[in-house]
């Protein structure tokens, strides 16, 4: 459906609510769909004066003020349907107002309030106006949130408020990413009292299960017990109860092991990690995979002995749909190389439908499921095993050797190292999740600190658009003229902007593995973090398995930032780790190991037969796994 600006301000301006919410609606969805880009479907008359930058800040601007027009008048409301779709797409108004000189939409809640105009201090609203005050109510917003007040007047509108402030992919700036570090305990405790998912926003419930690990809390990942309390009472309620398959391996014979899907082709970080041990298993097990059509290609699919497609349907229909297969086929392994990023994952965990219930990492984290049995991780990459609740099957370090991107060149170019350069250009390879102001802070210290001029050259993925604009403003505020914030890119076009740098430096607390190895292809080396958690500590492990050396590894922030001030400054230094740590030949090590082992350990954890509950940890006390090989 074709949005026209000048249409939406004309219903928006002369109070034609219905059809201008819908038009608002249909705005929301679409950005949603296509991670910030309106494309084609949006359409304006920016004044003819204006060009380029200019012209898309002019309609930003004046998309942001119909908007604010609407909710401002006393009349507008919502009907509660219609309030649980809104917070499912709440993060899209305020990227809409982020990218725009507003930021936020407080000015909307002064037009509202009855305490004073302009004074957010002496907040008073009309109770009808208090559901409009939650969709208004930001990340960036810097009125104080009473959030009990709310729960004491509405449990329901506060928890769906709470979800949605958590739910965003970028909360970069210190007020949003404030609010996160605050809301993750006070959601963890209330969530259990809403008696059913059915009165969320569900469409966004996976992005709060998965986007806490961009926090910087110990107990960020608590907020999971409460996610799967709900989870397991909506299965319970769609007659989706666990299966009791009898552990069977014939002799001769392979069993079955089911691998449930998210992203899987031959372009996303999942298949460049995954792919390899998957296709080793083959010798032990019969390995059928499941994924959605559209998250799946031909390259993903040839890597089972056999693919089904999940079918299009409800939630229920397609777990009913994996439940039934895995009965069918009595699968005696559930496996998935990520959890996360779906919905369907998420759910899928807290339903046991095989003997042994497996994951990966492929999005880092604990599941904090009494159904999930084991996490298959390399025994380098763990950092602290208290961070898991699940048992862990150790790999050796060459266990789960990795592919190269299947979008790189056959034949890469080969690194330009610059030996003196005037300005050192600093790569930050990162998705949006992975910015947030510790780290923005560290960038900045890091450039004061500096006795040379550097440049820090931002390559965000999932960065478009609205959102492009949001992280540019939040990084340059940060960074000011000192920092490019370049959008999402193809691979090749992204690749040119790491080569052009010479060093790079990793996001903490969540680390890199896919952009790391970008950027020791293109010949950089760098200054990574490590921590507790396996997303801080993978780095590590990357950065000992190419051999750099240990002073790159900071334990901490101050480290960290001493480290990379070193390696800017000392340019025979960094030439010197380039030349010796860096290219396309180095990096090669990571994709050479024995993806064999993971199906030979599970096999052999399925012949046990007295697996023992993941509640108890029993891997935590294990022997290490087998030496990597010479």
């Amino acid at each position: 459906m074709i949005f026209q600006l000048e249409e939406f301000e004309h219903l928006a301006y002369t109070r034609q609510h219905e059809p201008a919410a819908r038009m608002l609606l249909d705005l929301l969805g679409t950005l949603d769909s296509r991670y910030g880009v309106p494309g084609d479907e949006f359409r304006a008359r920016p004044l003819d004066a204006l060009e380029g930058g200019e012209a898309a800040a002019h309609v930003g601007v004046r998309l942001a003020a119909a908007i604010s027009s609407l909710f401002a008048d006393g009349n507008f409301q919502f009907s509660p349907g219609g309030l649980q779709g809104l917070f499912t797409l709440q993060r899209w108004l305020a990227i809409l107002f982020g990218a725009t000189p507003f930021i936020n939409a407080d000015h909307v809640v002064r037009a509202l309030n009855l305490g004073g105009r302009g004074d957010l201090d002496r907040l008073a609203l009309r109770p009808q106006d208090l559901a409009k005050f939650c969709l208004l109510y930001l990340p960036e917003s810097e009125i104080g949130l009473e959030i009990d007040t709310i729960w004491d007047a509405d449990p329901r509108l506060a928890a769906s408020l709470g979800m949605a402030l958590l739910s965003p992919r970028f909360l970069g700036s210190e007020v949003a990413h404030d609010k996160r570090e605050t809301l993750l305990p006070w959601l963890a405790e209330r969530l259990p009292s809403i008696d059913s998912l059915d009165l969320l926003p569900f469409g966004i419930l996976h992005d709060v299960y998965m986007h806490c690990s961009y926090a910087d809390r110990a107990d960020k990942h608590a907020i999971k017990k409460s996610i799967n309390v709900l989870i397991q009472r909506w299965l319970e309620r769609n007659g989706l109860d666990a299966l009791q398959t009898p552990r069977r391996i014939e002799p001769g014979g392979k069993p079955v092991m089911l691998v449930v899907l998210e992203w899987f082709n031959a372009g996303h970080s999942i298949y460049r990690t995954h792919s390899r041990t998957l296709e080793a298993a083959r010798e032990r097990f019969h390995v059928v995979g499941m994924g959605l059509a559209a998250a799946t290609d031909e390259v993903g699919r040839a890597v089972f002995d056999e693919f089904i497609e999940i079918q299009p349907g409800s939630l229920a229909q397609q777990l009913g749909q994996i439940r039934d297969l895995a009965a069918l086929r009595a699968a005696q392994i559930l496996y998935m190389p990520s959890v996360g990023m779906f919905p369907l994952t998420m759910m899928l965990c807290n339903l046991r439908i095989a003997p042994v219930m497996a994951m990966a990492l492929g999005h880092p984290a604990t599941t904090h499921s009494q159904a999930m049995d084991v996490v298959v991780v390399e025994e380098d990459y763990v950092g602290d095993p208290a961070c898991f609740s699940e048992r862990l099957l150790l790999l050796p370090s060459d266990g789960m050797p990795y592919r190269p991107s299947g979008l790189a060149s056959a034949q890469p170019d080969p690194p330009q190292i610059r030996e003196q350069p005037e300005a050192v250009q600093v790569c930050v390879a990162a998705s949006a999740m992975k910015i947030n102001p510790g780290f923005l802070n560290a960038c900045r210290r890091i450039a004061e600190t500096s006795t040379v001029p550097l440049h820090f050259h931002f390559a965000v993925a999932f960065a478009q658009g609205l959102v492009h604009e949001q992280v540019r403003r939040v990084v340059q505020r940060a960074l000011g003229s000192r920092a490019t914030v370049h959008s999402h890119r193809d691979y090749p076009r992204y690749m040119d902007i790491v080569r052009d740098c010479d060093m790079f430096i990793n996001p903490f607390p969540f680390g890199n593995t896919n952009g790391l190895i970008d950027c020791v292809t293109a010949g950089l080396v760098g200054v990574c973090r490590s921590g507790p958690e396996v997303h801080e500590h993978i780095d590590q492990g990357l950065f000992e398995r190419l051999g750099l050396p240990d002073w790159l590894v900071a334990r901490d922030t101050q480290s960290y930032i001493e480290a990379a001030v070193r390696l800017a400054e000392q340019h025979a230094l960094r030439t010197e780790l380039r030349r010796a740590h860096s290219g396309p030949d180095k990096v090669g090590r990571l994709f050479e190991g024995r993806p064999e082992i993971m199906g030979r350990k599970l096999l052999e954890l399925l012949e046990e037969g007295d697996h023992e509950s993941s509640q108890e940890h029993p891997a935590r006390t294990a022997p290490r796994s087998e030496p990597a090989a010479a």
